[in-house]
């Protein structure tokens, strides 16, 4: 009964752990992502471009990158809140080389247009560092 009870505990413990962990790395993640959002939100377009990944700017060129955001942004005003919907991580995407990536989910809602919804994607680099490699609103 006792080694039951120890078997049980230390599981609960093991449980406790893994979730500190994978709540942390949310954490972590979350935080890159509004502070790289924070930059597209203050009109830091080539900043937020030397800031993404090497992935990211393979797939979009700096020019592309700035005339494509300005085009997104330009008509719905500034940033007035916004709200983490989900997050998800994920070890294969569509287009995308196999790697750790997790996609956030956010809603914002902008002075113009209103409601938004922006998916931000990262991938963690070989520095343990994790970077944007994807961004959309619809």
């Amino acid at each position: 009964m006792i080694k039951r009870l120890m078997a049980v505990l230390l599981l609960l413990l093991c449980v406790g752990v893994v979730y500190a962990e994978e709540s942390n790395i949310i954490e972590k993640v979350e935080s890159s992502a509004r502070a790289w959002l924070e930059g597209v939100d203050s009109g830091k377009y080539k900043e937020s471009w030397e800031n993404s990944s090497a992935l990211f700017k393979t797939k979009t060129s700096e020019l592309e990158w700035i005339k494509s955001i300005t085009a997104l942004r330009a008509s719905r005003g500034t940033v007035s809140a916004r709200y983490i919907a989900t997050a998800a991580a994920a070890k294969s995407l569509s287009g995308l080389p196999d790697g750790e990536y997790i996609v956030l989910q956010f809603y914002a809602t902008f002075t113009e247009k209103g409601l938004a919804l922006e998916t931000v994607t990262l991938v963690k680099t070989h520095n343990e560092i994790w970077q944007v490699v994807d961004y959309s609103m619809k």
